[in-house]
């Protein structure tokens, strides 16, 4: 102890002054940490609701899917872009390819036809094409496959 000391009888304890050092530096790492909870916190929040949010975009575009007819079609394997499907298209291919057999109409006026997947009936097919809800192309090629059995093709 230094002379001032004595004389004023104030007695500085050099323990005080580390105990109060290394209070300020706990109280300093423990608001760190609250900080950092708090950041984590804010984080988890904001990740909470993008992922309920993202849930929220698939349910509802799921929910329009399934109100598309022409989606739940293709789900099941049914051909809606197209009238044919490339095995259909390729024996249509095969049997304009071959010498021309024309088919009696008679027996192109008994055949049903199957267009975009759906089968239709001679007549309904024949009225579908003259309202113009189907294209002849798609018409001939579908009569084209329903005569292969019978070895004819259909212009």
């Amino acid at each position: 102890m230094n002379d001032f000391s004595k004389a004023s009888g104030l007695q500085i304890n050099s323990n005080q002054i580390d105990i109060r050092g290394q209070e300020a530096r706990d109280r300093q790492g423990l608001e760190d940490r609250v900080d950092q909870m708090r950041r984590d916190h804010e984080q988890a929040e904001k990740d909470r609701q993008e992922a309920a949010f993202q849930e929220r975009i698939a349910a509802q575009t799921e929910a329009g899917l399934r109100a598309n007819q022409q989606m739940q079609a293709k789900r099941m394997g049914i051909n809606t872009g197209q009238a044919l499907n490339d095995g259909q298209k390729a024996q249509v291919a095969a049997a304009s390819a071959g010498a021309f057999n024309a088919a009696p109409q008679v027996l192109v006026d008994q055949l049903p036809v199957t267009i975009g997947g759906i089968q239709l009936g001679p007549q309904q097919a024949k009225d579908m094409l003259a309202r113009g809800e189907i294209g002849r192309a798609d018409y001939v090629a579908a009569v084209n496959v329903a005569l292969t059995p019978y070895g004819s093709s259909f212009r």
